[in-house]
């Protein structure tokens, strides 16, 4: 029951990863797909955005997971989808809040400080064929973890695009944007 309860309570951390209003999704289907690695098996998420004339949207989510019995079982079908917030890292990243906000002032090679952290801006890369701005968090009360980060500059994307989270040279959870279809 703890295990479950934890979990719903990071999963709600997700919303607070979103980088895009749902009203910045254009007419039509915007498709994304993440793949998620960490604790227990690899996984899907898929996020179907779809916008109509009239100012209403459609959101559709799924999961899917592939791993053994023993694996599955832990889960549970309806804990998985909160469950990819969980994998491997207990780290507060609200203070990135004010960078994905911000992401149109931000400069590579510039560093940001932040309540808990630091962010360095390293690269513009494309991630699935969406222009993005790649850096590093370093919480200051964690030295030996660094987090991987990437905002949408190009497309509205709703979670972010990448989400690397390493304990020394191991990476804990890692959630990576893999397809991107527009309308």
């Amino acid at each position: 029951m703890r295990k479950i309860l934890a979990i719903l309570i990071v999963g709600v951390g997700l919303l607070g990863w979103a980088q895009a209003e749902i009203t910045d999704f254009p007419v039509g289907t915007t498709e994304m797909v993440w793949a998620l690695r960490g604790l227990g098996p690899a996984q899907e998420l898929r996020l179907f955005v779809e916008g109509f004339p009239d100012g209403q949207y459609a959101v559709t989510m799924s999961v899917s997971l592939k791993g053994t019995g023993a694996e599955l079982s832990v889960l549970g079908f309806l804990g998985a989808p909160l469950f990819v917030t969980a994998m491997g890292s207990q780290i507060d990243l609200s203070a990135l809040n004010v960078l994905i906000r911000r992401r149109e002032i931000l400069n590579v090679g510039e560093r940001y400080a932040l309540p808990g952290g630091e962010f360095f801006v390293r690269e513009k890369a494309e991630i699935a064929g969406v222009l993005c701005l790649i850096g590093d968090f370093r919480p200051a009360d964690q030295p030996d973890t660094s987090i991987e980060v990437a905002v949408s500059l190009s497309d509205p994307v709703y979670l972010l695009p990448l989400l690397r989270v390493r304990k020394g040279e191991k990476v804990t959870f890692e959630m990576v944007l893999t397809q991107y279809k527009r309308p």
